[in-house]
């Protein structure tokens, strides 16, 4: 398998130790001094991959930061600001701004234009920007804006019945896409390879893909045999604290 993932690296943020009370609909009680012990071990294992990690400082303030994930996303050179629809979460781009107008040529979105970066999906130069109750048509038409002179082109996709589109879709890298159906319509993503998590095992859907090494949650026995069967490498991480905040692998960093 040939492989053009030339990811080096990683923005992160410490779990705070008000992360129980980060945005949820799930009802399980969060541990927070798991979580953290979680969080270590998916940091140490993307520096065992070659990663160098950038971390923003920590803010007991912001429950939900630590997935920073939804705060920007990298284009090549250009860094894009995300503006995020969620009250109690707009502060978290503040620190995450401050780090990346250092490395990047920045932009943001703007009003009335709303985006969590866990609905931006890049398949090589194509980014499928999914649409429900996060990020609207006009951070479309924004993200357009901004890339307008780039290779990068831009899809809209209609999501339903989950928080954001990598909930249901990543890339894996070799034109593998793995995604969990009933979500969207899979045919947007065009002739790119799809491996469809079973029923049961959705959560699944949500991987990191590093290389020939693909991170996926602890738990989902059928998937990984799927994953493996197409020649990925799969390395498990227990995660299931991050579950429980409605958050995933892809949620915990911003990779380039």
């Amino acid at each position: 398998m040939r492989f053009m993932n030339t990811v080096k690296f990683a923005i992160v943020r410490p779990v705070p130790a008000s992360y129980n009370r980060c945005v949820r609909t799930n009802v399980e009680r969060i541990n927070v001094a798991l979580a953290k012990r979680q969080h270590a071990e998916y940091c140490k294992t993307l520096q065992k991959l070659g990663l160098e990690l950038i971390w923003i400082e920590g803010d007991d303030t912001l429950p939900d930061s630590c997935f920073v994930e939804d705060t920007a996303v990298i284009f090549d050179e250009k860094a894009v600001i995300c503006n995020m629809s969620i009250r109690s979460r707009a502060s978290e781009v503040v620190e995450v701004a401050k780090v990346l107008e250092e490395l990047k040529e920045t932009y943001y979105i703007k009003p009335p234009a709303i985006i969590d970066g866990g609905d931006v999906l890049k398949i090589e130069n194509r980014v499928f920007v999914g649409l429900f109750q996060r990020t609207n048509l006009e951070a479309i038409r924004q993200l357009r804006n901004i890339l307008e002179n780039s290779n990068f082109e831009i899809f809209p996709v209609k999501v339903h019945y989950l928080l954001h589109l990598k909930s249901a879709c990543t890339y894996l890298g070799n034109d593998y896409v793995i995604v969990s159906k009933g979500h969207f319509d899979i045919d947007v993503l065009g002739d790119v390879r799809k491996i469809v998590v079973p029923r049961g095992e959705e959560y699944a859907a949500d991987c990191l893909a590093l290389k020939e090494t693909v991170l996926m949650a602890k738990g989902y026995p059928q998937t990984k045999k799927l994953i493996e069967k197409e020649g990925f490498f799969v390395k498990e991480l227990e995660i299931s604290e991050f579950h429980k905040g409605e958050g995933a692998l892809t949620c915990l960093s911003i990779m380039w």
